[in-house]
């Protein structure tokens, strides 16, 4: 059975947020108005009243509003009960966070939320119903991030599945035991990332089989026992398979070299309860927006209760007075 000893680093992440304007986003279209130039589209009748009349929030984290003559402002247009269209609701816009709410009906209807400004309103975050419209979060690696092709624990071959674990060989003794990987998946291609298991049979024969999906966050396979010896590799169809931590058969292998924490934040996405492992003496756990606005903080525990946040994403903090870990979760 393969063994690697435990390199654990620490690392500080800062969080840095583009910022956009309203005329440069694709969220917005522009209109034939000339005091509100640009418009969000929030739902259509086409959506169903199912859809349509259910309460409509935008929030817009403004970080700079040009010096303009006239005030920057807001309005709705919302279709009524009898089709006519409605512009009643109008609002001042402010720096920093913007809530606007269009209550719920019982009807189908049209919902856009309008914009004056001539498009120059800079902003970096926009939400509509909860979920994040921009920055947007891509799922795919980024340069720095240790990924399967990158780290040197797996093995390179020809093919459809460039990469592999090696969990056991036919000459190891234990080969004959349950063979198992847990990673914590940062990040992955596009199109997605699957996993399968090359495993010697009971005739001697190598074979392939057991294809199944990786997902962002845990992540884990068990091969069971056997009664004889075996090879037995975990394959991977991409090299480009980001992670912040690896385990094989209980042992936590080593990110050797790189600036990254062996550390669990799981399940990640997560609907209520966190828990981080691989830590020990925790400090505080705090929970950060994508505004960098700390949402919730514990103390001196492994765990951390996120039921009550909305859905969406949101930075972990962990540490343990020495040092600090900064992790990104989804909230289900």
């Amino acid at each position: 059975m393969k063994k690697i000893t435990l390199f654990l680093f620490s690392v500080t992440t800062s969080l840095i947020f583009a910022q956009t304007t309203i005329g440069e986003s694709n969220l917005f279209n522009t209109t034939s108005n000339a005091t509100w130039t640009h418009v969000f589209t929030a739902v259509t009748t086409a959506d169903g009243v199912a859809v349509s009349g259910l309460e409509q929030t935008v929030v817009i984290n403004i970080t700079d509003l040009p010096e303009s003559a006239s005030p920057y402002t807001y309005r709705i247009y919302k279709t009524v009960a009898s089709g006519a269209g409605d512009f009643t609701q109008q609002g001042p816009l402010a720096l920093g966070e913007n809530t606007i709410i269009v209550p719920a009906v019982t009807f189908n209807r049209a919902v856009k939320f309008q914009f004056s400004g001539g498009g120059l309103i800079e902003f970096d975050y926009f939400s509509h119903n909860g979920d994040v419209l921009y920055p947007t979060v891509s799922q795919e690696c980024e340069p720095d991030d240790v990924t399967i092709g990158s780290s040197g624990l797996f093995v390179s071959q020809e093919g459809d599945w460039p990469y592999y674990l090696l969990a056991a060989t036919i000459d190891d003794e234990d080969s004959m035991n349950d063979q198992t990987f847990e990673m914590d998946i940062t990040c992955i291609p596009d199109g997605g990332a699957n996993y399968r298991i090359y495993k010697t049979t009971a005739a001697g024969n190598d074979i392939t089989c057991c294809v199944g999906e990786l997902n962002l966050g845990y992540n884990t396979k068990t091969v069971a026992s056997v009664a004889w010896q075996r090879n037995l590799r975990f394959q991977f169809s991409s090299g480009d398979i980001g992670y912040s931590s690896l385990t094989l058969n209980g042992e936590a292998l080593g990110l050797q070299g790189v600036n990254s924490a062996l550390i669990k934040i799981h399940p990640n996405p997560a609907t209520n309860l966190l828990t981080i492992s691989g830590l020990d003496n925790i400090d505080s756990v705090k929970v950060y927006s994508v505004l960098g606005r700390l949402e919730k903080e514990v103390f001196n525990t492994q765990q951390i209760d996120i039921s009550d946040l909305a859905s969406g994403l949101y930075m972990i903090e962990v540490s343990n007075g020495s040092n600090t870990l900064t992790k990104k979760i989804i909230k289900q």
